[in-house]
């Protein structure tokens, strides 16, 4: 299967500021640039002071409780958007207590009208930020990075010293941010460690003011995160742990994380070696009844294509830990390249490096891509089940948070694969 088309930089901006429950995204473009984003955006912010977002009758959002709009049309892209600029601004600088955040979408951007000035003269610049060429054929990891850059830049944190944590890198545009977020902080508040922020992830633009005051970052998906973490490093000094091997997925990558992080602040890590321990306990049971019946999971095939900080500590324990062998493996765009040239090494080691970017390859068992592919590559026969690990996401209504990092991913990903195998 080919043709899977990675979501770009203008959705990392609009949902990586989105991610901020206290900023609003206004879309400069046309209807159909928001609809995606809007939904979205609702969906993963939770929010419930609209509870139907169909009824919303204002002309910008289309039904749409988030990303008003200026739907724009030819005329537009011939005389200029300020007129509906003005109008939008001016609507939302009344009914929006909060900052603005004003996106040009690509084709907007090429049209050069003058958003600084426009906000200049409806006296909003302390409220709104323009954001007047979002970036062309960049990836959406990318996009979240710079626009949490530019919100920083705007709001000037100032807060007092604590010896807490940060957690950069995680985004609202991930799958199961939510519960990510719990688990993490879940481990670090165990180990002794107080998360003071987590930009881009439900941390309001307060929260963002103080997190100037943590005495580290620690980074969590690096894709999202390294234009962040030089922002802090260089306007406050904060140092950041780049994690070493990859985001914290599986027990391995999971203990690697949370330990170095751990001896940054010289706290135990009793807790986390106990908790992996029992985890593994707790999987053992589930796997040896399943091996000893059909011997699998050792031996099924699996495909992924995800970011390589995700894809090179997955691979790594989905082959060591549970004997499952790659049969097609693929980097979406915006890759690290240290985590890609890690991965490439262990696959050469392994004897594993003709499976490279190809996907899903032959005859997988399992795929672990986004929702909507997955969904479609087993509908037609490709896979026997797959694992929802980004977006856009199947459909499937959840309730409960969940996640795919940490202990409890690492759980969840197993009685994922033990399900999909049985």
């Amino acid at each position: 299967m080919t043709g899977v088309i990675d979501p770009d930089i203008l959705t990392g901006m609009i949902l990586g500021a989105e991610g901020i429950p206290d900023i609003m995204v206004i879309l400069n473009g046309p209807t159909g640039c928001k609809f995606y984003h809007g939904h979205i955006a609702h969906l993963k912010r939770n929010d419930s002071d609209i509870s139907n977002p169909y009824l919303r009758p204002e002309p910008w959002f289309f039904g749409q409780s988030r990303i008003p709009c200026t739907y724009l049309d030819d005329q537009d892209y011939i005389f200029g958007t300020q007129d509906k600029l003005k109008e939008i601004l001016t609507y939302m600088k009344t009914r929006w207590s909060g900052l603005i955040v004003l996106i040009n979408a690509p084709g907007a951007s090429l049209i050069g009208d003058d958003l600084k000035k426009l906000i200049t003269i409806l006296e909003l610049e302390e409220r709104c930020i323009p954001v007047e060429i979002p970036g062309y054929s960049l990836s959406a990891p990318t996009g979240v990075d710079r626009i949490l850059v530019r919100i920083l830049e705007h709001l000037h944190p100032s807060g007092k010293p604590v010896h807490k944590v940060n957690l950069i890198g995680l985004s609202i545009l991930q799958r199961y941010c939510e519960g990510t977020k719990k688990e993490l902080s879940y481990l670090l508040e165990k180990s002794g460690i107080s998360v003071l922020s987590t930009p881009g992830a439900g941390s309001d633009t307060e929260n963002l003011i103080a997190s100037s005051g943590a005495s580290l970052n620690a980074i969590v998906f690096p894709e999202y995160a390294i234009e962040t973490a030089n922002y802090y490093a260089n306007s406050y000094k904060i140092p950041f742990i780049f994690p070493k091997d990859g985001a914290p997925v599986g027990f391995d990558a999971t203990k690697s994380w949370i330990m170095d992080i751990c001896r940054a602040f010289g706290t135990d890590t009793n807790f986390l070696i106990q908790e992996i321990h029992s985890a593994k306990k707790t999987a053992a049971r589930s796997i040896a009844r399943l091996n000893a019946v059909s011997g699998i999971p050792r031996g099924s095939r699996f495909a992924i294509r995800a970011e390589s900080s995700f894809v090179l500590p997955l691979v790594k324990w989905l082959y060591t830990y549970l004997g499952m062998i790659p049969v097609g493996i693929d980097l979406t765009d915006g890759s690290c390249q240290v985590y890609s040239d890690e991965l490439r090494l262990f696959l050469q080691e392994n004897h594993l490096i003709q499976y490279l970017g190809i996907f899903p390859g032959k005859d997988p068992d399992i795929i672990f891509t986004d929702g909507a592919t997955g969904n479609l590559m087993k509908n037609q026969g490709i896979c026997r089940g797959y694992v929802d690990i980004s977006h856009p996401p199947s459909g499937k209504i959840e309730i409960i948070p969940k996640t795919i990092f940490g202990i409890s991913g690492s759980l969840m990903l197993i009685e994922e694969i033990i399900n999909i195998l049985r």
